[in-house]
């Protein structure tokens, strides 16, 4: 089957553990693209956060940004969709995790409201999430005492933790909101201390995740689930691994990732968005 739009994260997938694109990724992204395939990049990332990669990738077209509550354009940042947090609920959620030590992150529509993250709570910044936040230019605006009306344009509400608090606060998340809302937590970018256990948990609107963004990707361009081929590593890729025609997940994902998989491919140290690419245009990998 020739898959008519190939989907692909970043962390952990199309980016190496030290966050660049190699030189096999890339010309196997030029190679889908002379055979008609649309590449797409679904990340967890914000616009803002992914242009040191978008930079690097062949790509003038639609992209996935924070984990499917956005659709933008790859090279201007211009959002064409967007499934938003409501103010009220958004509230809500910052009072149920402000008591936290860690501060808590709202990512906003940073074309609305000028920013990237408002970051509120009476915890402190991680130092992961500073060096995230310098590294990546990321536009920060810190405010207390918040109101509903504060909180317009929101797409996610999170916190970045110790890996052993985390999976309890996602599970009391889950018991006060229920199906208000969607959420999960995952390893994050273990920097600048590669030694320590940080989680990034992260709380969208009910519905929300990277296939809900491909599928808006998808209507624009009249592809069908099954002409969809999906990458990635993570349990924010798990919607779309599952969901699109052919999942592949990298030898390094998280088990429940391999475990929803068509196919495991190699991992992101060893060009294994390549080899999928590879695989998918030669006919090799099929549902």
């Amino acid at each position: 089957m020739h898959y008519r739009i190939i989907a692909i994260d970043l962390d952990g997938t199309l980016l190496d553990h030290q966050g660049r694109v190699s030189k096999a990724n890339l010309n196997a992204i030029v190679r889908a693209q002379a055979a008609g395939t649309m590449v797409v990049p679904c990340t967890g990332r914000a616009w803002r956060e992914s242009r040191a990669a978008l930079r690097q990738l062949p790509i003038d077209g639609h992209g996935v940004f924070v984990t499917g509550a956005v659709v933008s354009e790859t090279t201007t940042g211009r959002s064409l969709d967007i499934a938003l947090i409501e103010p009220h609920l958004t509230l809500e959620l910052v009072r149920f995790l402000e008591h936290l030590p860690e501060a808590v992150l709202v990512c906003r529509e940073s074309q609305q409201v000028g920013h990237d993250y408002l970051v509120t709570g009476r915890g402190s910044l991680t130092a992961n999430t500073q060096w995230w936040f310098e590294s990546t230019g990321a536009t920060v605006h810190f405010q207390q005492d918040l109101t509903a009306d504060d909180l317009h344009h929101t797409l996610r509400v999170g916190i970045v933790a110790d890996g052993a608090r985390v999976p309890t606060i996602c599970e009391q998340l889950e018991q006060a909101f229920s199906t208000r809302i969607s959420t999960h937590s995952f390893p994050a970018v273990n920097l600048p201390d590669p030694t320590q256990s940080i989680y990034v948990l992260e709380v969208f609107a009910s519905g929300v995740d990277k296939w809900r963004g491909l599928q808006w990707v998808a209507h624009q361009t009249s592809t069908p689930a099954d002409q969809i081929a999906a990458i990635g590593d993570q349990v924010n890729d798990l919607a779309m691994i599952r969901s699109a025609g052919c999942g592949i997940a990298m030898t390094n994902a998280s088990q429940p990732v391999k475990d929803a998989a068509d196919h495991i491919t190699l991992s992101c140290d060893q060009d294994g968005v390549a080899h999928a690419i590879d695989q998918l245009l030669a006919g090799n990998w099929k549902i």
